[in-house]
């Protein structure tokens, strides 16, 4: 006979609530070693004077290993009973990333799968749920908006500011031209006076030429005067794949929107974005963000509604003074012979024994490197050919667009870098922001972020190393 007294006597054993000390009792694969200096500091820092904050700001150098510190930030809300806890990326590839470093050092985690269901073990507080920005952030979430979404305890950020951009998208209804002719139409047509008003030969530049460069916005009080209209199209137009996921987060507030229209494409978008209607994140106990140590901190107040004082003081490492070397070179003050054409067809050609990647900023750009047998890179193929570099899998030269985040090619996945021209806006706001104020400082800085975490890519660690060419006249 077995005696259940026995067992039923037995203590609970209590979960610690320190970081560190979680992290130590890890049931961790035998690549995962110690934690780092820095890591100890910044969780230490966290654990003994931000623990009680809600929102808590963490700038570290690229290759610190800010994903352990996030995964181990939650593991503490979630063994003190402050779950459920998100981790959230910039990106798909990146939760595949973030999936393999928490088994690495056994850190319970789980992800959204095909159903497209909040897991059990997330919402009892048992495991971190990993997803990626755009899932939370969208006007048909799983998580629910405003008074129906779902209670969190605890939010990691990662990336932060390649994750705003993104939230900022989720707001903004963008009707195409050559997929959404007759929507475009009706729309440019109830604005035709006032647009007529503002620049006549504009207007009829954007009427006749499907191109992006003429760029106008639609005067305010004509589109407060004409909301109406503008909500009855829409509201007729609901199921459209470019209104659907916007619609419930704007259809209440189009008196407090803008918009912008050119010869492709017409964007709707708030003043400011009403983030609140996000409660898991809003209304989440603790938010953490997590970005790297160049970065301007201050967008998080008005698209995030992050607090002034978490802004003020981060925590970073104060002992951390160099990360890497990054040897620069710029080909066209070198030689004029030295083009951006020129360049592409040198590096393409060669055979590498180490990884070679080029960042370009459009679809466009990356067109250049088709004819010299490089792979181009895109949304099927990126998790394959990243893991391949990670792997030493080099001899072609890797063409990425549009990738300034979230990407890691530490060592030998890539020892040289092309950015390869100048990175643009994509949100027709700022793109406007530009062409009125070109000298703009928050302007100029936002262009720079990009080109500083499109030069994070290939150095990842203290002793990590590589050469970035820069090349493209506007770039250079």
């Amino acid at each position: 006979m077995i005696d259940f007294s026995k067992k039923m006597k037995r203590t609970l054993v209590t979960k610690s609530d320190n970081p560190i000390d979680i992290y130590n009792g890890l049931d961790r694969t035998s690549v995962a070693g110690p934690l780092r200096a820095s890591q100890e500091m910044v969780l230490s820092k966290w654990y003994d004077e931000k623990i009680g904050e809600q929102d808590v700001i963490i700038k570290l150098h690229t290759g610190e290993g800010k994903t352990l510190i996030g995964l181990l930030i939650l593991m503490t809300k979630m063994n003190k009973g402050e779950g459920p806890c998100i981790y959230i990326c910039p990106n798909k590839y990146l939760v595949q990333q973030v999936c393999k470093e928490a088994t690495k050092f056994g850190i319970p985690i789980c992800t959204i799968g095909e159903n497209n269901q909040l897991p059990n073990d997330f919402l009892a507080g048992n495991r971190i749920l990993v997803t990626h920005v755009q899932k939370m952030f969208n006007g048909r979430t799983i998580f629910g908006t405003g008074n129906s979404s779902e209670q969190v305890g605890a939010v990691v950020l990662d990336d932060a500011h390649a994750c705003l951009d993104a939230i900022r998208e989720s707001f903004v209804i963008s009707v195409k031209r050559n997929s959404d002719k007759e929507l475009y139409s009706e729309l440019l047509k109830i604005f035709e006076d006032d647009l007529v008003e503002q620049g006549e030969g504009t207007f009829w530049d954007i009427q006749n030429n499907e191109d992006y460069e003429n760029l106008m916005m639609i005067p305010y009080w004509a589109w407060i005067d004409k909301k109406s209209q503008v909500l009855k199209i829409l509201a007729s137009n609901e199921q459209n794949k470019c209104i659907t996921f916007v619609w419930p987060l704007i259809k209440d507030n189009l008196d407090k929107c803008q918009a912008f229209i050119n010869g492709g494409e017409l964007q709707i978008m708030p003043l400011v974005a009403p983030i609140d209607m996000f409660g898991s994140f809003a209304k989440a106990k603790h938010r953490v963000l997590m970005s790297a140590t160049t970065q301007d901190d201050s967008f998080f107040v008005k698209t995030l509604g992050i607090s002034v004082d978490a802004i003020k003081t981060p925590i970073v490492n104060e002992k951390m003074k160099w990360s890497g070397e990054k040897m620069i070179l710029i080909p066209e003050l070198i030689s004029d012979g030295f083009t951006r054409d020129s360049m592409i067809e040198s590096f393409s050609n060669i055979t590498y024994k180490f990884g070679a990647v080029s960042l370009t900023p459009t679809w466009k750009k990356q067109d250049a490197y088709k004819d010299f047998g490089c792979i181009l890179i895109d949304k099927d193929n990126i998790f394959s050919e990243i893991s391949g570099l990670q792997q030493g899998k080099f001899e072609k030269l890797r063409v990425l667009t549009n990738r300034y985040d979230g990407i890691d090619l530490p060592d030998n996945a890539c020892r040289i870098l092309i950015l390869d021209s100048l990175p643009f806006f994509t949100n027709m706001s700022d793109k406007y922001e530009e062409k009125a104020r070109r000298e703009s400082g928050l302007i100029q800085k936002k262009i720079a972020q990009k080109i500083e975490q499109g030069l994070g890519r290939s150095v990842r660690g203290e002793k990590d190393y590589s050469c970035i060419i820069v090349i493209g006249a506007e770039l250079v």
